[in-house]
């Protein structure tokens, strides 16, 4: 399935203070007033304080002219110098005793750092300027770390210096900004001068201190902001004073900026503020935008001092006060080239510290006076949407804000929140955003398309799958010649989005029927055409388009091998998926975020939630930044395995205020809904749960509605399922299409019917399916044979398999096979009625049967349908054909087990043993099956090889397999070991749960992850904590839990079943309190048969007989007759021996084991009266 695509793929923080309840908590110290921008300095602002000079250095000679036109040579030239100076054999071990000496700045009293008169004349800084050493030395604290690199013996070592202060001073991308300036200094120790001249000095000053700054902006502490203020200080000591006469203005420009950025980094952040105002309004017209691009730097370093010192709130406030910056952070006009570096970093920086406001609409409300003009607060607004859809967060809730205030918003705004919020489904919102952009342009008194609505509304639609009014949208803007790549890239996406690969295919030729170099095909539409027959699962599809798009001269990006992923996912092949991840890594081609969440969402269907955890902890470690999407993934793969301490854990981390994704949207709410249901949540509280939905002014989805449909048939309550079914029609007969009934809705009305026992209104049911054009699907056709097959009589088996052999053979239409999962995962799914149904019976041969017409249906062996086979053979006893069908059993299982290892980024290496500590969850009902047959058959030793050997490979055995241990210890004459392991393994599992539970109420509303809290480890000896039950996936069982809860619940409920309490508006306090009556606390208990087989060992022993293996075909009757009564007083006495040391040793399993023999025969007195009477 690969080879085509093989073939074309392989050629410490100082947090601020805030006060929320402020206005002063939204305002930077220098914020509360606007000050002019001529506001007085200190008259030596710029002028640089060095360290005090100590001894015969304080008096230092002038500087010769030779002196001085050296200080100003050139680049080349100096760095020349140093490569001579390098060459040498030998190298002198000390400084020249007589160092070169130049001017260094003095201070002028009352002499201004900037001039106040004309905005194109800085005064010449000479004027206060004085002399300096050359070369003064750093403080005496850092010289031990330098006394290596002042006498280097190897000549390569200085090149490499001198290589590296080049690249940094060029703006090379890979900055390590320790090993530059340890570069830098050993440059200046070891020649006696500075690396280069001013210029580049200057250059290579600024890409440091910004590499430092820019790379974790947030993250910066007070000590690291002063360590490098210190260094750009006194480093700008060293540079030539000359720059006053160099042309221009521009290096005269940097020093002063680097002077500001060192005096902010510092902590002196008022001064800063005003002199970085004052270089932009004193910038020489002739050299505006080289000195622009400098100021551009001092202020990404400004912002980063003043989040640092007082937040990302008085970040906002520095950048409204210096309104020109707007134009480079909205991108309202094209930055020119030369400074477009430092515009694309002072955004990023901007944007990411705007990004740590936490709640931005409050900061709105709470700034409209001091922000009073229209134009800063749509400044405002427009920054913090910007940082908003920046940092994954909607952007819709200050867009809001901005509407209320009535305030014009640009048009590129608007459609930034309407892509956003097209990326998260939220389509009917973000069809009304767009509404706010006219739909036509007045130009010369003719009204015209407004193309950019239009193209704006065919991404909206392509990405809804809307392919009619795509297709209008599309037309207009063919009719006015403005359709870009772009536009017929969403029109086939609209195509793939609704599912029709074919079609995609044809207006694809449509499109590019005359290809041109200019207006030829291109990756992205390839991509488009690939993911339609990837979403339809068809494989054959994605690799002729694969051959088409590597004749076309592409290769595939990691788009499409996310693409691909994503098709292997939906069919399950979860080998193709490792083999693609593999070809990825041999390819160097790194995962993305789409990729890691298709993993994580793979996991979450094989109920992994490890797996899922450790891709997303991969995902982290390689600078990953996790979405709504991924993290809600993780909370589905906590859902799906019954983790709902990991479910709450994540739902709060998602609604943190402040971290990405934080909002509460249909994706998240549906993730919690399914939490709901899977636990057997009363239909009260899903009900609740769907109130708060709308109360927020969240839209339901399909899938919301499915799940509330399914709360109410697993309650019984079939009129309410009706009512659900009418809703999705009108929601959808008034436009919202999407609602319209699906086959997965109309499949849980007629299950729940079914479940009830009413099969004419299931086939009404079905009926109506047709009537719709809904083509049922297995796991229709599944429910229904389910439904056949549990009857007692023969005729119901009957029934099924016709309605099997009818599906198989109709080799003309097999519609219901499109499931998820492909062709395999369907024929599973229809065989597995009958093949349980068969098991039940004890008829091997009819299971045999069944299995070889699923194998030659196309069907594969899978582990649910081998431990059916598994089931048959142990009912009848045929331990052979129970051990043949083990191994299959266990191979199946290994494999599982080792593809989820693959997928959570295990090593491939073909002889590491597979561990099933964290994905055998699969085994555990086998491994039940398979010792309970072992050990009526009497291979009581091949029991203890079995458990041992899985135990040695990390399966977290449940408490079903340690029930059926009991019984199979028993079997083997071992009474005394079987009390033992209910004594110390499942009553103590039993403790351990409950007092989890009763520590439920440390319940972590704000948690700074949303993965679930690693436990300590286990001390030797002890047990590790047991493994998490799988929720209620069985309908019938999931039916009684939710009556049961119902009942213990129907007291707490008042009126309605509103809960208007402290946690009323707490989405996950119902779940919170559900897990507590969670149906996992009563798993891990003795079985009642377990009790009942224990407590008739205690009567055996009190009778004065041992217990004996279970030999099959031995005659227990003729031996105990055939002992004389020497022997048979050994074994009374043997047996009040044993009887005696499980008195003493297991005191609380002979209590429950009595307490419940007292219970059955109660129970039991109780049904002889009422049907005697």
């Amino acid at each position: 399935m690969l080879e085509p695509l093989a073939a074309t793929v392989l050629s410490s923080i100082l947090p601020s203070q805030p006060l929320a309840s402020q206005v002063l908590a939204y305002r930077s110290a220098f914020g509360m007033a606007v000050r002019s921008a001529t506001h007085a300095l200190p008259h030596d602002f710029f002028t640089p304080h060095s360290s005090a000079v100590k001894g015969k250095g304080r008096a230092l000679p002038e500087l010769e002219d030779e002196q001085r036109a050296y200080c100003s040579s050139s680049d080349g030239a100096i760095l020349s110098r140093c490569e001579a100076i390098s060459e040498q054999e030998t190298v002198s071990p000390t400084l020249p005793s007589a160092l070169l000496a130049r001017q260094r700045t003095r201070r002028t009293p009352g002499h201004r750092c900037i001039a106040t008169g004309s905005g194109s004349q800085i005064p010449s800084l000479r004027t206060w300027m004085r002399q300096v050493h050359t070369v003064q030395r750093r403080h005496a604290s850092s010289r031990p770390a330098l006394e290596t690199t002042r006498h280097p013996h190897d000549a390569g070592l200085l090149r490499n210096w001198i290589e590296t202060f080049r690249k940094v001073a060029m703006g090379a991308g890979d900055v390590h900004p320790e090993e530059a300036w340890q570069a830098y200094e050993s440059i200046r120790l070891h020649t006696g001068d500075n690396p280069g001249p001013p210029p580049t000095v200057l250059a290579f000053l600024a890409n440091v201190v910004l590499s430092v700054v820019s790379s974790q902006p947030r993250d910066l502490s007070a000590d690291l902001m002063q360590h490098w203020g210190h260094r750009l200080q006194e480093a700008l000591h060293h540079v030539d004073p000359g720059i006053g006469h160099m042309p221009n203005n521009t290096v005269r420009t940097r020093w002063n900026g680097l002077q500001v950025a060192a005096r902010a980094m510092l902590g002196e952040l008022d001064e800063a503020v005003d002199a970085a105002a004052m270089l932009y309004h004193h910038v020489h017209v002739r050299t505006k935008v080289q000195q622009r691009g400098h100021i551009l730097e001092v202020y990404t370093i400004l912002i980063c001092a003043v989040h640092q010192c007082r937040g990302p709130c008085a970040v906002l406030d520095t950048l409204l006060e210096n309104l020109w910056l707007r134009k480079y952070l909205t991108g309202q006009q094209p930055p020119p080239r030369d400074i477009v570096p430092a515009v694309n970093r002072l955004k990023q920086v901007s944007l990411s510290l705007l990004s740590a406001i936490q709640d931005p609409v409050d900061y709105i409300a709470h700034s409209s006076k001091l922000w009073c003009s229209p134009r800063l607060r749509l400044t405002m607004g427009e920054l913090l949407i910007r940082a908003m859809a920046e940092s994954k967060r909607d952007p819709y809730p200050v867009f809001q804000a901005l509407q209320r205030e009535s305030l014009r918003i640009p048009e590129d705004i608007v459609f930034l929140v309407v892509r956003q919020l097209a990326r998260t489904a939220v389509f009917d919102v973000a069809h009304s955003v767009l509404e706010t952009v006219p739909k036509t342009d007045r130009i010369k008194d003719a009204e015209r398309p407004n193309t950019r609505y239009h193209s704006m509304a065919l991404y909206l639609c392509s990405r809804q799958g809307d392919v009619t009014r795509a297709q209008e949208h599309y037309r207009l803007l063919a009719d006015v010649g403005r359709v870009k790549p772009e536009d017929k890239a969403a029109l086939l996406r609209a195509h793939a989005t609704a599912g029709n690969p074919d079609r995609v295919a044809e207006v694809f030729h449509k499109l590019f029927a005359t290809p041109s170099d200019q207006n030829g095909p291109r990756l992205v539409h390839y991509t488009s055409v690939i993911s339609a027959y990837a979403n339809a699962g068809d494989m054959d599809g994605v690799n002729v388009w694969l051959g088409h798009l590597s004749e076309a001269g592409f290769r595939p990006d990691v788009h499409i091998y996310g693409v691909i992923l994503q098709c292997f996912a939906v069919q399950g092949d979860i080998a193709s998926m490792t083999a693609l991840l593999d070809q990825m890594r041999d390819s160097s081609v790194a995962p993305t975020l789409s990729i890691y969440t298709t993993l994580i969402s793979t996991l979450a269907k094989r109920q992994d939630p490890q797996a899922a955890e450790c891709i997303y902890k991969r995902a982290i470690e390689e600078g990953i930044v996790p979405d709504r999407q991924m993290i809600t993934a993780l909370m589905n793969a906590y859902a799906e395995a019954g983790s709902w301490h990991g479910v709450l854990r994540a739902f709060d981390y998602l609604t943190t205020d402040g971290r990405a994704g934080a909002i509460l949207t249909t994706e998240v709410l549906n993730t919690l809904m399914k939490a709901y249901v899977l636990i057997g949540a009363p239909f009260r509280l899903v009900a609740k749960l769907l109130r708060q939905y709308h109360r927020e002014g969240i839209q339901s989805d399909a899938r919301t509605f499915a799940l509330l449909m399914q709360s109410a048939c697993d309650a019984g309550y079939m009129d309410i399922a009706e009512h659900v079914l009418k809703e999705m029609d009108r929601l959808a007969m008034e436009g919202q299409a999407a609602l319209a009934p699906n086959v997965y809705v109309m499949t849980v009305l007629m299950r729940g019917y079914l479940l009830t026992g009413r099969r004419i209104k299931a086939k009404g049911v079905l009926d109506r399916m047709k009537e719709r054009g809904i083509k049922p699907n297995a796991v229709t056709y599944a429910a229904i044979m389910q439904a056949y097959t549990q009857q007692r009589t023969e005729q119901g088996v009957e029934v099924a398999e016709e309605l099997l052999n009818s599906l198989v053979n109709d080799k003309l239409e097999e519609p219901w096979m499109q499931l998820e999962g492909g062709r395999a995962q369907a024929l599973e799914t229809v065989f597995q009625p009958l093949v349980y149904a068969y098991a039940r019976r004890a008829e091997a041969a009819e299971v045999e049967r069944i299995y070889q017409n699923l194998i030659s249906s196309g069907g594969e062996p899978t582990l649910g349908i081998m431990t059916a086979l598994l089931d048959v053979h142990r009912r009848q006893g045929d331990v052979g054909a129970l051990r043949q069908t083990w191994l299959d059993v266990h191979r199946l299982g290994l494999e599982y087990s080792r593809r989820n290892d693959l997928l959570g980024g295990a090593p491939d290496a073909p002889n590491a043993p597979t561990s099933l500590q964290n994905h055998g969850r699969a085994m555990c009902v086998p491994l039940s099956i398979y010792i309970d047959g072992l050990s009526a058959g009497g291979a009581h030793a091949e029991v203890a090889r079995v458990w041992k050997a899985l135990k040695d490979a990390g399966l977290p055995f449940d408490s079903h397999n340690w029930n059926h241990l009991v019984v199979a210890l028993v079997r083997a004459g071992e009474p005394h070991r079987a009390f033992d392991v209910v004594e110390n393994v499942i009553l103590r599992f039993q403790q351990y749960v409950e007092r989890q539970l009763g520590e439920g109420g440390a319940r972590d509303r704000r948690p700074d992850s949303p993965l679930a809290p690693a436990l300590p480890p286990v001390e030797e000896g002890d047990l590790p904590p047991p493994r998490v039950e799988a929720p209620l996936r069985n309908a019938v069982r999931r039916a009684e839990q939710v009556r049961r809860v119902a009942r213990r619940t129907q007291r707490a409920a008042t009126g309605d079943g509103e809960d208007e309490g402290e946690d009323g508006d707490d989405f996950a306090h119902p779940l919170e309190m559900l897990q507590q009556l969670s149906p996992m606390w009563n798993t891990w208990r003795p079985h009642g048969a377990t009790l009942v087989l224990l407590g008739r060992v205690l009567a055996h022993l009190r009778s004065g007989h041992v217990v004996q293996p279970v030999r099959p075909g031995a005659d227990v009757s003729f031996e105990q007759a055939a002992l004389d009564e020497a022997e048979l007083s050994a074994r009374t006495a043997a047996a009040a021996k044993v009887l005696g040391g499980i008195y003493d040793a297991f005191p609380r399993t002979v209590r429950l084991v009595e307490e419940y023999e007292l219970l059955r025969r109660s129970v039991y007195s109780r049904k002889t009266t009422a049907q005697r009477y």
